[in-house]
């Protein structure tokens, strides 16, 4: 990547009005020049969408902070077309309430290679929780950072405060890194749709919503990283997914904002949604050296399910090794297609499991019909004696779909 620099003007940064045009002038220099660092210092840099480009890096110094604005007027999708197919079904438009412009965003960079958004120790980025009475859920705003169809993407250092809806919208893009990324409040963290070869490593995830989601991904590693959330830790449809050295911590820090509430639902969720292209069957999971805190359910795999948004392709196989789970206080599911009914492995694992009234009497883990479960070296407790294992009991409320409450007309 060039390491030709320009500095965005000083005075920007000190300022209450919006600089939109300034910044974005900045950014066109850097594609004009072949790609450059554009580097902002210490300062609130107020403004509305920016498009970066490729062979950029948008690089913020400690104490510099992009803050969007409060108005959602002053966002675009720059009618950049999203790969998210779903997002014009109009079932899903309907049920979900997606306004036309769904994936308009503060920081977009697309069709581009090799861009980066890095920041030093104390640099942010602020979506400020901008809402739009006309999107998603019929309030949800601007994404944060959009990055489509892009190759060789890099994420680092700064933090993600207030995302109106998710804080990284990451769809059909080769080679991303994320590293030492914070996210607080907000919805989602990473979004990874379409993509192949994701890393993200040590980073900090406490989110309103789904920490790490998406599906019909390849090749996803996320490591060392906190995932703290009001919602699904993983919420992800994948072949070949490892997460290795993470701590799972619910409740979380940051409500769930459509429901008020702040318990973990799932650490471990799985994602096939109907309406979008699935290009394989998701498969060889593993889960190393993780500990699970308050985790709600431990793991959510339910195919069939339509509130799960579980219907499309199946997961063969998931695989827990050197686990530590407590507090977990809702039955898992593990239930897969007729076809493909999925094995589940659990080898070194100490599981704990305190019941609710809604789980009371059910197991540790529902088996749906076919499945295998292989246990290896595992510590099981339940002060209550529910087993650690047992067939799926399905309830029609736990899998049937429900229509959002604040879905517009």
């Amino acid at each position: 990547m060039s390491r030709t620099t320009i500095t965005v003007p000083s005075e920007l940064g000190h300022t209450d009005r919006l600089v939109t045009a300034e910044l974005q002038a900045v950014l066109d220099a850097a594609r004009d020049a072949g790609g450059a660092r554009a580097t902002f210092e210490a300062g609130t840099y107020r403004t509305g969408s920016l498009r970066l480009y490729g062979s950029t890096e948008l690089y913020l110094k400690s104490g510099a902070r992009i803050q969007g604005s409060d108005d959602i007027a002053d966002y675009t999708d720059w009618d950049i077309p999203t790969t998210l197919a779903y997002a014009t079904n109009p079932d899903i438009v309907r049920i979900q309430g997606l306004c036309p412009h769904y994936t308009r965003a503060l920081i977009t960079a697309a069709d581009v290679d090799n861009v980066a958004i890095t920041g030093e120790p104390g640099a942010a980025i602020d979506g400020v929780d901008c809402t739009d009475p006309h999107g998603e859920e019929g309030f949800r705003g601007a994404m944060g950072i959009r990055v489509c169809r892009c190759r060789n993407v890099t994420l680092s250092g700064y933090t993600f405060e207030r995302s109106a809806n998710w804080s990284h919208q990451i769809d059909s893009c080769d080679n991303v890194l994320a590293e030492g990324v914070t996210v607080l409040g907000g919805h989602d963290g990473f979004n990874i749709h379409h993509c192949n070869n994701v890393s993200i490593r040590r980073c900090t995830l406490k989110c309103g919503d789904d920490c790490v989601a998406g599906f019909d991904a390849r090749n996803v590693v996320v490591e060392d990283t906190l995932l703290n959330t009001a919602c699904n830790a993983l919420r992800l449809g994948c072949a070949n997914l490892l997460v290795e050295g993470c701590r799972f911590v619910g409740p979380g820090e940051y409500p769930h904002i459509l429901e008020g509430t702040h318990h973990m639902h799932a650490a471990i969720k799985y994602y096939a949604v109907k309406g979008d292209v699935i290009r394989e069957d998701a498969c060889n999971w593993r889960i190393r050296d993780c500990s699970f805190e308050n985790p709600g359910r431990l793991i959510n795999y339910d195919y069939g399910s339509e509130r799960g948004y579980q219907t499309e392709r199946p997961l063969v196989d998931l695989h827990l090794t050197g686990c530590r789970v407590s507090g977990v206080s809702m039955s898992s599911f593990f239930r897969g297609r007729e076809d493909v009914p999925g094995l589940l492995e659990l080898d070194d694992c100490s599981l704990e499991y305190a019941p609710d009234a809604e789980s009371a009497g059910r197991p540790f883990v529902q088996l749906g019909e076919g499945a295998r479960l292989i246990e290896r070296n595992v510590t099981y407790s339940c002060a209550t004696g529910e087993p650690l294992s047992g067939p799926r009991e399905v309830r029609k409320s736990e899998v049937t779909a429900e229509v959002l409450k604040r879905v517009q007309p």
